[in-house]
C-alpha cells in the first residue's frame, strides 16, 4: 500500500505509466481507430461551430446542432441527387467516345493503333490492367465498409453535439471515483493530444475552403455544369490530405473530357496540380507552422515522415504526435485552459 501511495504521488511516473497503458489499449483496438478519429473530427468541427453560434447569436446549442447537421444532410442529398447522375452521364459519354475511337482505328493501316498493340504484347499490359481492375474491385468493396464507418461516426458526433453538456457532466463523475488519479491523467493526456489534433483540423478546414473556392472559380471559366454539387464534392475531398485531391481528379477529368475533349482534361489536371502545389508547399506548411508554433522546416519534415510511415492519416496525426512528444519531454508545453496540472 505504501508503494501504491508513492506511485500515486509521483505524477510524472504515473502519467508515463498511464500513457503506456493507453498505447497498449490503442494497439489492441487499432481496428476501430478510423472510427474513433473520424468521430473526433466530426465532433470537434461541430463543437467549434456550435460554440461560435452560441457566443455570437446566443442560439441554444441543441438548436444550432440540429440546424448544422440538417444542412450537412441536405448538402449530401444535393450532391447525391444532382452530382451522381451527371457523373454517370459523363462516364457513359466517355465510354462511347473511347469505343468510337477504337472502332475507327481498328481497320488496320493505323500507325498509332499498331504501336498500341505492339506495346500491349511486349509489356503484357493486358494482364497488368486486369490485375489493376482486381485491385480496383477490392477498393470498391472496402469503400462500402469505409462509408459505413463515416456514417456511424457522423451519427455518434451528432449525438455528442446535441447532448454534449450532459455528456461532459456525466464524464466528470469519473474524476471523483476511487481511481480518480487514473482518469485525471487520462483526461490530461487526451486533452494534450487532441488540442494539437484540433489545430491540424482547423488548418485543413481553412485549406479545404481555399482549395474549393479556387477550383470552382477555375471550373466556372471552363464552363463546367453543376458547380454547387461539384463544390460540395471538392470541399469534402479537400478535407482528406493528398488522397482527396487525387480522388477528385477522376470525376473532374471525365466531365472535362465530355465538355472539351483531351484539352480540357489536361487543363483540369494542370489546375488541380497548381492548386495542390499551392496547398502542399505554401498553405499547409505556413498554416501548420503558424498554428502549431513550429518552424516550417520541422513542419515539412514531420508531414513527410508522417505520410511515409502512416499514409494519409500520418499527415493528420503527425503534427499532434510531435507536439505531444515535445510536451511530454518538457521541450515545449501545449497550453490548455481549464486543465489540472
Amino acid at each position: 500500500m505504501e508503494y501504491y501511495q508513492k506511485f500515486i504521488k509521483n505524477e510524472k511516473l504515473r502519467r508515463w505509466m498511464v500513457l503506456a497503458f493507453l498505447v497498449v489499449m490503442l494497439y489492441f483496438l487499432r481496428s476501430i481507430l478510423p472510427l474513433t478519429l473520424l468521430t473526433f473530427v466530426f465532433s470537434y468541427l461541430a463543437y467549434r461551430f456550435v460554440s461560435f453560434v452560441e457566443r455570437k447569436i446566443k442560439l441554444p446549442g441543441k438548436i444550432s446542432g440540429f440546424i448544422l447537421y440538417g444542412v450537412i444532410l441536405f448538402l449530401a442529398y444535393l450532391g447525391i441527387t444532382e452530382y451522381i447522375p451527371v457523373l454517370v452521364n459523363q462516364v457513359t459519354h466517355l465510354i462511347n467516345a473511347v469505343n468510337k475511337f477504337y472502332q475507327s482505328n481498328n481497320h488496320g493501316g493505323s500507325t498509332l493503333m499498331d504501336s498500341i498493340y505492339t506495346l500491349f504484347k511486349e509489356y503484357n499490359l493486358a494482364d497488368k490492367i486486369q490485375s489493376s481492375l482486381g485491385t480496383l474491385v477490392n477498393y470498391l468493396t472496402s469503400f462500402g465498409k469505409g462509408l459505413l464507418i463515416v456514417l456511424f461516426a457522423f451519427l455518434m458526433s451528432f449525438f455528442f453535439t446535441i447532448d454534449r453538456k450532459e455528456t461532459n457532466k456525466f464524464s466528470k463523475l469519473f474524476l471523483k471515483s476511487d481511481f480518480a488519479w487514473f482518469f485525471e491523467d487520462t483526461y490530461y493526456l487526451v486533452c494534450k493530444f487532441f488540442t494539437g489534433f484540433g489545430v491540424v483540423l482547423e488548418t485543413q478546414f481553412i485549406i479545404a475552403v481555399v482549395n474549393t473556392l479556387l477550383t470552382i472559380v477555375a471550373l466556372s471559366f471552363m464552363g463546367f455544369p453543376e458547380l454547387l454539387s461539384l463544390g460540395v464534392m471538392i470541399f469534402l475531398l479537400s478535407l482528406i490530405p493528398v488522397a482527396g485531391v487525387l480522388i477528385s481528379c477522376v470525376p473532374l477529368s471525365i466531365i472535362g473530357y465530355s465538355i472539351g475533349g483531351i484539352k480540357d482534361v489536361i487543363l483540369v489536371l494542370l489546375i488541380i496540380a497548381l492548386i495542390h502545389a499551392l496547398e502542399s508547399y505554401v498553405l499547409n506548411p505556413h498554416l501548420m507552422a503558424h498554428k502549431a508554433k513550429l518552424p516550417m522546416f520541422y513542419t515539412f519534415v514531420i508531414l513527410f515522415l508522417g505520410e511515409h510511415f502512416f499514409g494519409v492519416w500520418g499527415l493528420i496525426v503527425g503534427i499532434p504526435i510531435f507536439n505531444f512528444a515535445l510536451d511530454l519531454l518538457g521541450v515545449k508545453e501545449i497550453p490548455i485552459k481549464n486543465i489540472k496540472k
